[in-house]
């Protein structure tokens, strides 16, 4: 979820885990899918993690989901 100029020169990225438990949604979380599957863009637990973490880019979401996450963001942090 980071800037590309964040992801490039620094040794950490923002990200939102995704759940496949889509029974409930809050206003802080975004209906998306990923990999075909209906997912869950949870914003309430936004975190900041070490590229050393990360093995691989799980993948990327459309240009229409990233707007709905990044509404959600704008939610929990209340930014509106």
């Amino acid at each position: 979820m980071s800037n590309n100029a964040s992801n490039r020169f620094l040794n950490r990225v923002q990200v939102v885990p995704l759940t496949g438990n889509v029974d409930r949604l809050y206003p802080s979380e975004a209906a998306v899918v990923f990999e075909g599957k209906g997912s869950k863009a949870m914003t309430d637990q936004l975190a900041t993690v070490s590229k050393e973490r990360l093995f691989k880019r799980a993948g990327i979401l459309t240009e229409e989901d990233m707007c709905k996450v990044e509404e959600a963001i704008k939610v929990q942090l209340d930014i509106r």
